[in-house]
C-alpha cells in the first residue's frame, strides 16, 4: 500500500495520535549516524526511506472528525458498546428484594427511583462526564488505559515495558544514538507539589495503580462470565411464560453461546454493524412499550424520580436493595460513545423501567417477570413474540460487549507485558483496537458454557452477580482520583469532589453485594482471585527475567578489549599466536582481538551474514550487546563476517511500504549493524527471502550483484532460547526455623516458576515462525537457536 492509500484509508483518528507511539514513523535529518568506520556510509542508508518517512509527517492532520463520521460510530457502538446495558431491563426490577410479596405501590416507586437515580449518577455523571472524558488513553478506555495514562505520565511503568502511546525517540533515533545519559526523574515533578515528588509516595503509588489495574481487570473478567449467563438465561426463560410446559431453556442457551463464539472469527467491526440494527429496533421497542405501560396502567409513575421514594425504600430495606437494582448499570471514551448513551440508551431504558413500574403498580403480582409480562398485547400476543426475539438477539449482543472488552484488556495487558503474548489478529484497518484473540475466545466459550451450565437458570446467576461489577466501580473510582490529581495536575479539591461523590456510594453497592456471596456471588469473587493470581504472577516472574537480561547484558568492551577505556588500544598483528605485547604493564589489542573463556583469541570471521533477533539491543545503550551475542564469542570464538542485530516493530499504520520497511545503521564495531524491521498491525510479520536480500543490500561491503549469482552464500538467523527456572534452594544451617519457612516459600516459587510460568512461557514463543523458510533442510541449516538456564 503506498503512502497515499494509508492516510486515506486511516480514517480513525487514532491513527494520527499514536504517530509518537513506540515504533512511530519519525524523520532523521538531525540525527547524526556517523560513526568512527562509516562515515561515508550515512547517505546511503536509507535514504529513499527518509523522503517516504518525511511525507507522512509533514502531512498536518485534523483531529475533528466530520459529524458523519460521528454519528456512524455511534450507530456501530449499539452493536458493540450498549447490548449489556440495554438487556437490563430483564431482570432487574424482579432481581429486587421486599420486605413484601408482591410489593406494594411505594415498593415500586422506590425502586424505580433507586433505578433511575444509580444510573443517572453512576453511569451518566461518573462514566459519560467523568471517566470517559478523563480516563480513555491511546484510544483505549477501562483500568489498563488508565493505569497506561498515570504510569506513562509519572514514568513508572513496568522495567523494560515501552508503554502504547508514550512519546519514544524515533527508530532511527534509537539506531543511532550515543549518548544515553537520561534523568531517571520526569520534568513533570517540577509543576506538581512536593507531595507528589516523594520517592516513597511514588513507589507506593506504582505498586498500588498496578495492582488496582489488575484487579479491575481481573473482575471485568469474572463477572464476564455471568453477563452472557444472566442475558441468555433471562431471554430464553421468555418462552416458559407464553409456553410454560417449555423445559429446554439451558440446551437453547448453550447453543446460542457457542454461536456467537464461534462468529467472533469473523471480525468485531462486521458484527458490531450486524448487531447495531437490532439494539436500535430493541430499544425503540423498549420505548414503545414504556410508554404504552405509562399510558394505560399508571400516568403517575413519575413521581417515582423523585428521590423521596428511593430514601423511603431505603430505610424499609436497608442497602441491600442496591445488591438488585445495580444490575440496571451492568456493562458501563470516545464522542459517539457519550451521544449515544446520552441521547438514546438513557431515555430508552428509563422509560422502560418506569413502564415496567406502572404495570406493577396495577398488577402486583407481575413483579416476578415484569417485562415480558407487561408486554403490550399480554403473553403468546404478536406484540409478545417480536420482543421475545428482539431479547434474544440482544441479549445475544450483550455477550458481544463482554467478548470484546475482554479482547481488549487482554491485548493491552499482553502490549504492558503482563499477560502471555498471544496471537492477535486486527480485525479493522482503520483502527488498532479492535482486535481478535483466537485463544482467549475459546477459552472464554468454555468459561460461558460451563457457567451458564452450573446456574442453570436466571434466577440464580442473577443472585450472584453484581459484587465483581460494584468492586470494579471502586476500582476505577480510585484510579480515576489519582489520574486527575497527577496527570492533570487538578486542584487537589477537585480529586477529593469527585472520590467523596462516588465513593461512599459505591462502597453502599459492595457492601450490599457482599450478602450474595453465600447466593453464589463467591464464584465472581473466586474467579477474580485466580485471574489476579496469574497477573501478578506473571508480571512478577518477567520483571525478574527482565532485571537479570538487564543485569547480564554486556559492554562490548568486556568483549572486545580493544574498545576498552582500561587498554591502550593500537592495531597490531598478533599473529598466530595470539600473545598480546604488553608494554608499561598496559596490554595492547587489535579490533579483533575477544575475550572468550579460553583467555583473549582473535575472533575468527567467516564469509557469510548473521542476522540475530533480539529487542533488548534497541534499546539499550550503544555501547552494550546483547548476552546471546556473548555467549556465541566467548564459546565459539568466529562468527559471519556480517553481523545484524535485527528488531521488529509493529506500527500504529495498517500497512507499511516497502521502502519504510528497513532501518539500518552501522554500529561502532565492524561490520555490525543495528536494524529496525517495521511492520503495519494489519500485515503478517513474515520475513521472507526477498525482504532478507534488500536488507543485505544495504549493507555497503557486500558486492549484491555477486550474492545474486552465488546461491550458496551463507545466511544464518540467531535466536535466542532460555530455559527460565527457579533458582536452586540455599539453606541457612544456622536457623532451623527460618531454613523451614525458607523451604516453604521456596516451594511455592518453585512450583510457580518453573510449573506455571515457564511452561506457558514456552508454548507462547513463536520461535522464529515469522522467518519463512523453503523446506525442512534449510529451516534446520539457518536457524540457529542458541540458549542456556536463566534463573530468576
Amino acid at each position: 500500500m503506498s503512502i497515499e492509500e494509508i492516510k486515506d484509508d486511516a480514517l480513525d483518528t487514532t491513527y494520527i495520535n499514536d504517530r509518537n507511539d513506540q515504533g512511530s514513523i519519525n524523520t532523521y535529518d538531525d540525527i547524526n549516524l556517523e560513526t568512527e568506520n562509516n562515515m561515508q556510509d550515512r547517505d546511503s542508508i536509507d535514504e529513499e526511506a527518509n523522503n517516504s518517512i518525511e511525507s507522512i509527517i509533514n502531512e498536518k492532520p485534523t483531529k475533528k472528525q466530520p459529524w458523519r463520521e460521528i454519528l456512524m460510530l455511534s450507530f456501530s457502538s449499539l452493536g458493540a458498546i450498549y447490548g449489556d446495558l440495554g438487556t437490563s431491563p430483564l431482570y432487574v426490577l424482579n432481581s429486587i428484594k421486599y420486605s413484601q410479596n408482591p410489593p406494594n405501590k411505594e415498593d415500586i416507586y422506590g425502586a424505580v427511583s433507586i433505578i433511575f437515580y444509580l444510573f443517572t449518577i453512576i453511569v451518566i455523571f461518573k462514566y459519560v462526564c467523568i471517566v470517559l472524558v478523563f480516563g480513555p488513553y491511546n484510544g483505549n478506555g477501562g483500568q489498563v488505559a488508565i493505569y497506561a495514562k498515570i504510569a506513562s505520565y509519572l514514568n513508572i511503568g513496568p522495567k523494560g515495558v515501552s508503554i502504547p502511546g508514550t512519546a519514544e525517540p524515533s527508530d532511527l533515533e534509537i539506531l543511532s544514538r550515543t549518548d544515553t545519559t537520561t534523568s531517571s526523574i520526569n520534568t513533570v515533578y517540577s509543576r506538581i507539589a512536593r507531595v507528589k515528588q516523594n520517592p516513597k509516595v511514588i513507589r507506593s503509588l506504582q505498586f498500588f495503580i498496578l495492582g488496582a489495574c489488575f484487579l479491575g481487570c481481573s473482575l471485568v473478567i469474572s463477572d464476564g462470565l455471568l453477563t452472557p449467563t444472566t442475558s441468555v438465561l433471562s431471554a430464553i426463560g421468555g418462552i416458559q411464560i407464553a409456553v410454560p410446559s417449555f423445559n429446554a431453556i439451558l440446551p437453547v442457551s448453550e447453543v446460542i453461546l457457542i454461536f456467537l463464539f464461534i462468529i467472533q472469527q469473523f471480525g468485531s467491526n462486521k458484527i458490531s454493524f450486524l448487531f447495531a440494527p437490532i439494539i436500535f429496533l430493541w430499544m425503540i421497542g423498549l420505548i414503545i412499550c414504556g410508554i404504552y405501560n405509562i399510558a394505560k396502567f399508571h400516568p403517575g409513575i413519575f413521581a417515582a424520580l423523585s428521590p423521596y421514594y428511593a430514601i423511603q425504600l431505603l430505610k424499609r430495606e436497608g442497602i441491600s436493595v442496591f445488591s438488585g437494582s445495580m444490575l440496571c448499570i451492568t456493562g458501563t471514551e470516545k464522542l459517539p460513545v457519550q451521544l449515544t448513551l446520552g441521547s438514546f440508551v438513557y431515555p430508552a431504558l428509563m422509560l422502560c423501567y418506569l413502564g415496567q413500574g406502572a404495570y406493577i403498580v396495577k398488577n402486583p403480582d407481575a413483579w416476578t417477570n415484569p417485562f415480558f409480562l407487561s408486554l403490550p398485547g399480554g403473553t403468546g400476543s404478536g406484540v409478545y413474540w417480536v420482543m421475545f426475539v428482539l431479547a434474544t438477539l440482544a441479549t445475544i449482543i450483550a455477550s458481544q460487549a463482554l467478548i470484546l472488552a475482554v479482547f481488549s484488556i487482554v491485548s493491552q495487558l499482553i502490549n504492558l507485558d503482563c499477560f502471555p503474548k498471544l496471537k492477535i489478529v486486527h480485525t479493522s484497518s482503520h483502527y488498532s483496537g479492535k482486535v481478535y484473540i483466537p485463544v482467549v475466545n475459546w477459552l472464554l466459550m468454555i468459561g460461558v458454557v460451563c457457567t451458564t451450565a452450573g446456574f442453570k437458570n436466571s434466577n440464580n446467576v442473577t443472585a450472584a452477580y453484581g459484587l465483581g461489577i460494584s468492586l470494579d466501580f471502586l476500582v476505577t473510582s480510585s484510579l480515576i482520583t489519582i489520574c486527575l490529581f497527577y496527570v492533570y495536575n487538578a486542584n487537589i479539591i477537585w480529586p477529593i469532589l469527585f472520590f467523596i461523590i462516588f465513593v461512599p456510594l459505591e462502597v453502599c453497592l459492595v457492601i450490599a453485594n457482599l450478602r450474595k456471596i453465600a447466593s453464589g456471588a463467591w464464584f465472581s469473587l473466586m474467579a477474580a482471585i485466580l485471574f489476579m493470581g496469574f497477573l501478578s504472577i506473571w508480571r512478577w516472574v518477567r520483571s525478574k527475567k527482565v532485571e537479570q537480561e538487564y543485569s547480564q547484558r554486556i559492554k562490548i568492551g568486556e568483549i572486545f578489549p580493544f574498545y576498552s577505556a582500561k587498554s591502550n588500544a593500537i592495531t597490531v598483528d598478533l599473529g598466530a599466536n595470539h600473545n598480546v605485547p604488553v608494554e608499561d604493564n598496559i596490554p595492547r589489542y587489535s579490533k579483533d582481538d575477544v575475550n572468550t573463556k579460553f583467555g583473549v583469541e582473535k575472533l575468527e570471521k567467516y564469509e557469510g551474514i548473521g542476522f540475530m533477533y533480539v529487542d533488548s539491543i534497541l534499546a539499550a545503550s550503544p555501547n552494550t550487546l546483547p548476552q546471546l551475542y556473548g555467549k556465541i564469542i566467548k564459546n565459539f570464538v568466529s562468527i559471519p563476517e556480517n553481523f545484524i542485530f535485527v528488531g521488529i516493530r509493529v506500527l500504529s499504520v495498517p500497512t507499511v511500504s516497502e521502502e519504510d520497511r528497513i532501518l539500518i545503521a552501522p554500529m561502532k564495531l565492524t561490520n555490525h549493524y543495528k536494524c529496525i524491521l517495521r511492520f503495519g498491525f494489519m500485515e503478517d510479520i513474515k520475513i521472507e527471502k526477498e525482504l532478507t536480500k534488500r536488507l543485505m543490500n544495504k549493507l555497503p561491503n557486500i558486492d549484491f550483484q555477486q550474492l545474486e549469482t552465488n546461491s550458496n552464500y551463507p545466511i544464518l538467523h540467531y535466536f535466542e532460547n532460555d530455559l527460565i527456572k527457579c533458582h536452586q534452594f540455599q539453606p541457612n544451617t544456622k536457623n532451623k526455623i527460618f531454613n523451614i519457612l525458607k523451604k516453604i516459600k521456596y516451594g511455592v516459587r518453585y512450583v510457580t516458576i518453573n510449573y506455571l510460568f515457564s511452561p506457558i512461557y514456552s508454548l507462547t514463543q513463536d520461535y522464529g515462525e515469522f522467518l519463512k523458510c523453503d523446506n525442512e533442510l534449510e529451516e534446520l541449516q539457518n536457524k540457529i537457536f542458541i540458549g542456556g538456564i536463566a534463573r530468576v
